[in-house]
Formats: C-alpha cells, sequence, structure tokens
C-alpha cells in the first residue's frame, strides 16, 4: 500500500525498482556519477516519499562511502543532521518552486566535480523535496559545466531491471539518425515551441575559434538564438536538459503521449540559460567581474518603468468568482495587502529578491572558489575557507533559510483609467491591456486619497503599501519624470502578478542578461517579453494571460551610488488566500501547485 501511495506522489517521475534489496525508490541515475532523488523522508512524510532508512540502506549497498549527498531544502521545509549519511552531506537551501541566486549554480557544480573527481568510483546524490525542479536544475548545473557532453547510465548498477532491458533495444534504436520532428516532440509543449531551445546553439561558425574573454559583453536581444557554442565541447543546455528529462520522467504508456519536462518549471530554464552564457564568457560586460576596480564601484542599476500584461477578457463566472474570492479573503481578514484589496479587480503585482547578505555571502564564495584559469565550472585549489570558515558552517545553523528567503520591495497597478485598454483581434479575441506602474511616491499618495474618499482608508496598524515609501522614487524622480523602480542590473527579481488578492502567476529574470551592452552614455532600453508558456504557475486565472512585457532603461553611471529599496517585512496574501485561486478555474492539481508555489 505505501509503494502505491508513493507512486501516486511521483507523478510522472521515473522511479527505481531494486530487487536484490526489494526496494522501490523515488531515484535515478541521471548519468553513471549522478543520482537525483526526493526527499528522504521520516514518520508520516515517509509513507509517501522514499523512507530514510530505504535511501541510505540502497546508497550504502551499491556505493558504499563513494557518495555525498546536495540537499537544497531549507531548514523551515525540510532538515535532517549530516550524521545520517555520515556527515558526507552539503546544503545549498533555496525555496521549492523558485529560480535560486544564481551564485548557487557555479558553487554546486564545482563542489560536485571536485568530489568526483577524487575517484572514479564516486557519485553525487542530488535531492530536494520532490527531486525535480531544484535538483534537476542543480543537476543540470553540473552537467552544463563539462567539457564532454554527459551520456545516459551505461553501467548495471544505474539501470533498474526493465531499464536494462529497454537499455539494450535503444541501443539499436540510437544508433539509427534521428528523427527531427521526433525529437521536438520530446518534452511538453508545442512543437517547436521551446524558448530555451531557441536561446541556446551549437552552431558550428558561433564561437568557435574566438578566444575566452571573461567579461565580455553581448547584446541578448540580437543575438538570442545565435548564442555561441561552449569553447572545446559539443555539450549544450538543450542537450543536458533533455538528458535529464529521459532519464528522471518515466516514459509515457502510450506512443501518441508526450514526455513532461524534467525541469519544467520556466524561470529555473532561464536560470540555466544564464549559466551557459556564463560558461560559455559570453555573461554581459562586468557581470560578476573578478577585478577590484569593478567591485570597488557600485553596481550597475537599471530603472524598470512599467509592466504591460495582455490577457483574454475574463468571462462573467470567472470576474464573479474573483470578486467572491476577493471579499472572503478581506471579510475572514486573511489579506497581507490592505489596500490593494480594497480594489477587487485590480491586477498588480509585487517585485522581490532574495535576502541581500545571503547573495552577498554567495558572490563572495563564488569569487574566492573560481578557477584562476578561467573554467567557471572548476573549483580554485585551497578554496576551502574564508577567513577560517567553510561555506558548509554559513548554512548548517540555517543563518539564512530558516526565515522566509524571498522578500518583496515594491509594488506596481494600474494608475489610471488610460492603463487599462481593451482590444479585439482575430487571433487573441477579446482582450486587456494593463499598464503597470509603480506605486510609490506621489502616484501612492493619489491612491490613498481615493481610497480615504471612499471611506476605505485602513485602520490604523494595518499593512498597507504605503509602507513602500522606503523606496527610491525621489532618487529616481530626478531622472525622469515618469519615475521607476531603480533595480541592481546583476541581482535577481521576482515579478510576482495578482488580480486583486487572487495569485495569477510570476517570473523570474536578471535583469543585465536583457539589456543593450555595453552600456553608453545615451538612453537606452529594452523590453523582456514573456508569453504565458514563459511565466511561472499561470493556472486558474493566470491561464488568461497571453504575454508580460517588461520595459528597462539603464540608468546614467551617476545614478549608480543609489541604493535599492529595502525588502519589505509583510508578504502576500499566502495560505487560504492563495489557495482559493482554485476556485477561479485551477483545479485540485492546481490549487496543490499554487498553494505550495504562493507559500514559498
Amino acid at each position: 500500500m505505501s509503494d502505491f501511495i508513493r507512486r501516486l506522489v511521483s507523478g510522472n517521475k521515473a522511479r527505481y525498482k531494486d530487487e536484490a534489496l526489494d526496494l522501490e525508490l523515488d531515484l535515478a541515475y541521471i548519468t553513471d556519477k549522478v543520482i537525483v532523488m526526493g526527499y528522504p523522508a521520516t514518520g508520516i512524510e515517509g509513507l509517501y516519499r522514499n523512507r530514510r532508512e530505504d535511501a541510505k540502506k540502497f546508497l550504502d549497498h551499491h556505493h558504499g562511502k563513494n557518495y555525498w549527498v546536495f540537499n537544497f531544502c531549507p531548514v523551515r521545509e525540510n532538515t535532517y543532521p549530516d550524521s545520517v549519511f555520515e556527515g558526507r552531506v552539503s546544503r545549498y537551501p533555496f525555496p521549492d518552486h523558485h529560480a535560486p541566486p544564481l551564485a548557487i549554480l557555479p558553487l554546486v557544480a564545482r563542489e560536485i566535480r571536485l568530489w568526483l573527481d577524487g575517484s572514479p568510483e564516486r557519485v553525487a546524490v542530488l535531492h530536494c523535496k520532490a527531486g525535480k525542479g531544484r535538483s534537476g536544475t542543480m543537476a543540470c548545473a553540473y552537467l552544463l559545466s563539462l567539457d564532454v557532453a554527459p551520456s545516459a547510465p551505461r553501467l548495471d548498477r544505474s539501470l533498474a531491471e526493465k531499464e536494462r532491458a529497454k537499455s539494450r533495444a535503444e541501443q539499436v534504436m540510437n544508433a539509427m539518425p534521428e528523427d527531427e520532428a521526433a525529437d521536438v516532440a520530446s518534452v511538453d509543449g508545442q512543437a517547436g515551441d521551446d524558448p530555451i531551445k531557441h536561446e541556446i546553439t551549437d552552431g558550428d561558425d558561433q564561437g568557435v575559434g574566438q578566444p575566452d574573454r571573461p567579461g565580455d559583453g553581448v547584446d541578448l536581444r540580437k543575438e538570442e538564438k545565435a548564442t555561441p557554442a561552449r569553447k572545446d565541447t559539443e555539450n549544450s543546455l538543450s542537450h543536458v536538459l533533455e538528458l535529464h528529462t529521459a532519464q528522471r520522467m518515466k516514459r509515457p504508456s502510450s506512443p501518441s503521449k508526450k514526455l513532461k519536462q524534467g525541469v519544467s518549471i520556466p524561470s529555473q530554464r532561464r536560470w540555466l540559460y544564464y549559466w551557459s552564457l556564463i560558461l560559455a564568457h559570453q555573461a554581459p560586460e562586468a557581470f560578476w567581474s573578478a577585478d577590484p576596480e569593478v567591485l570597488a564601484r557600485p553596481s550597475p542599476k537599471v530603472k524598470l518603468t512599467q509592466i504591460k500584461i495582455r490577457m483574454h477578457e475574463l468571462s462573467g463566472l470567472k470576474t464573479n468568482l474573483v470578486r467572491a474570492v476577493n471579499a472572503f479573503v478581506e471579510t475572514a481578514g486573511l489579506s497581507k495587502n490592505t489596500a490593494v484589496a480594497k480594489s477587487s479587480s485590480q491586477v498588480w503585482a509585487s517585485l522581490a529578491r532574495y535576502d541581500d547578505e545571503f547573495v552577498e555571502t554567495l558572490e563572495e564564495w563564488e569569487r574566492h572558489t573560481r578557477d584562476e584559469g578561467g573554467n567557471m565550472g572548476v573549483r580554485r585549489k585551497g578554496a576551502d575557507q574564508i577567513e577560517g570558515q567553510a561555506f558548509a558552517d554559513l548554512v548548517r545553523e540555517g543563518k539564512f533559510d530558516s526565515r522566509k528567503m524571498v522578500r518583496s520591495f515594491a509594488r506596481m497597478g494600474t494608475l489610471r483609467d488610460e492603463d487599462i485598454q481593451k482590444e479585439e483581434s482575430a487571433a487573441d479575441g477579446k482582450t486587456e491591456i494593463l499598464l503597470l506602474r509603480p506605486l510609490t511616491g506621489d502616484k501612492w499618495q493619489r491612491i490613498r486619497e481615493k481610497i480615504e474618499a471612499e471611506g476605505k482608508l485602513p485602520s490604523e496598524g494595518a499593512v498597507t503599501v504605503e509602507s513602500e515609501e522606503a523606496s527610491i522614487y525621489s532618487a529616481t524622480q530626478a531622472l525622469r519624470s515618469d519615475g521607476g523602480v531603480v533595480l541592481d542590473a546583476h541581482r535577481e527579481l521576482r515579478v510576482k502578478l495578482y488580480l486583486g488578492q487572487v495569485f495569477m502567476g510570476w517570473f523570474w529574470f536578471i535583469p543585465t542578461f536583457h539589456l543593450p551592452h555595453p552600456r553608453g552614455s545615451a538612453e537606452q532600453s529594452a523590453t523582456l517579453v514573456l508569453t504565458r508558456k514563459e511565466i511561472d504557475f499561470p493556472v486558474g486565472i493566470g491561464s488568461n494571460i497571453i504575454d508580460v512585457s517588461v520595459s528597462m532603461e539603464w540608468c546614467s553611471e551617476a545614478a549608480d551610488a543609489i541604493n535599492t529599496p529595502e525588502r519589505l517585512r509583510q508578504g502576500e496574501p499566502s495560505g487560504v488566500a492563495a489557495s482559493l485561486q482554485a476556485t477561479a478555474g485551477a483545479g485540485v492539481k492546481g490549487m496543490m501547485e499554487v498553494n505550495q508555489a504562493a507559500n514559498d
């Protein structure tokens, strides 16, 4: 019965059945040296996830002391002492369903390589909670750093009984020329519609034979479909993602069904795209520079001026459901965002980032462990400590992950009647176009006056958007009359979309990867356009999104000294308020995903 429940929880993920040990685990060999598995649990959780004693029994039997575990769960989510696996555990925590701070990718890739290079018998074991998104992202980050393209498992120990039989048959099939159409349809989604495959190519004449120059910039808006290939390797992001998918995901029972993606969250795939550029020495100018002069200067700043959302017009039924959800949230006192909640039909966005000290610490360790020869996937010798402290000591006590790791620092919304427009076309039908602008400074004051006039001013002590006046709107006002939110161009940003209190989806990006380089004296701008498929969890009301356009422009170098807005202590709607999004059409599966995502 327990195995049946575990299979249901595993869903579309492959499971490993060990006949000799009489074990069935949510576990897969991505290569002969890289294992991904679900969380090794105890107690009630062990009834539907890998039992901790079973995972240890399997690893000890097959690999003795030649395995090292990499745990990506924050303390506030799941934890266990290092002694469970005899001290062979490293932690790199970040929240479920999220993109991590980018500096985690090289740190994980370098430690995995350092461990595996120590002996041909060694394996790396990666896990998060479900053993899919976070673990898959980090497994791909390591595999991308290899000089030779990784291949599927070949050793018998890496294959379950059924897989051994399939492997012999596939050896014959793999020797035949690949069918291009079948390759395109091998992952979830429409054929040829995977944006990552367009962003990463292995062109024969792109980047080959050119010197690697750390710090060289590239205008990604013009070259997004012609990214240079890795030097001296045939490795590519598409290959690594497909390898992970083929090994981690369960093969469909019907040939007509498509194989689900292993790393399926668009923002996590976007992070792997950034990492591919860094490995190819094609990251934007001055990004992660180790030059002391560059480090001594303030980080370059970019101004986010507006977010444009195109949506299918909501049906009367969905509109009434959204109003009902918002009314219930307000009546029940579940809202953590009183001011915005008063306008039940208002679309707004929360801007958030990781804890600044956490990111600064990760980037310091990234520079400290970086190979002096410029190989971003190799750890520098003798880089185990900084001032007598190891990285493991920093995360062992849960300093950065025992509390909420991502917090908002600004919000954007519609300010004027003209910010909401309606259109109709043959392609998209009836649509609404919403322009979101910063809710700060005098613009927030206008909204506040409107709330006062309607007699809906929040009670004293209520958490409102007014606390966002800690943002730097007053400083950016001198830069442009329209204002905007000033951001660190090199830092991660999460944009989380709401309709009143109803969660619609989010996406992560790093501005500098989507801006023209080098930055000049003249005004330079760019627009990042993401379709619904490139947004994380656009279910329920979010499924009405057509695309989102983020407008940005470089600030002048004189503005680099401006500090970015402080992160706020309050959060967005969560718990029941978030899960009620399912009422607006997400369904049971959508409710589970959204409730988990919105609370992270």
